[in-house]
């Protein structure tokens, strides 16, 4: 990662409302699966949404990730 997105991470982190923004983006409901009706388009859903929710966690650990200074609050 370049010096210059570490710096831009670690001013987002310091700002008071980055905790609002991980917050503001809701990642989407992943329901139990339960076979009832149309199976295939259930399994598809689940999928997709179980997909959404990885691509949430995923985004929001490269946001929150290591703390890029001894100076960065927690």
């Amino acid at each position: 990662m370049s010096q210059k997105l570490n710096e831009l991470l670690f001013a987002m982190r310091q700002h008071s409302a980055f905790r609002e923004l991980l917050e503001a983006v809701e990642a989407p409901p992943v329901t139990e699966f339960k076979p009832s009706g149309d199976a295939q388009k259930q399994y598809a859903d689940y999928i997709f949404r179980s997909g959404r929710k990885l691509q949430q966690d995923c985004w929001q650990q490269f946001l929150i990730g290591e703390p890029t200074s001894d100076k960065e609050k927690s």
